[in-house]
């Protein structure tokens, strides 16, 4: 039979655990860690967007030359 203390346990376990995904998931705060890590390191941005501007430039050349 389960005591008080281990359903108060799981209950503290399960509220830890709500409460992080909830971190996690905020919007706001997901904002915040992204701009943090934009100041620490943007080279993984300038990356990305590099990335896009290649692959938007790739779309374009390739309809262009379909007119052809």
């Amino acid at each position: 039979m389960t005591d008080q203390r281990d359903v108060d346990q799981q209950r503290d376990e399960l509220r830890r655990a709500l409460e992080e995904i909830e971190d996690r998931v905020n919007p706001a705060k997901v904002a915040e860690r992204t701009r943090q890590r934009l100041d620490e390191d943007p080279t993984p941005f300038l990356v990305a967007a590099g990335g896009v501007v290649l692959a938007v430039a790739g779309v374009v050349a390739l309809l262009i030359l379909r007119r052809r």
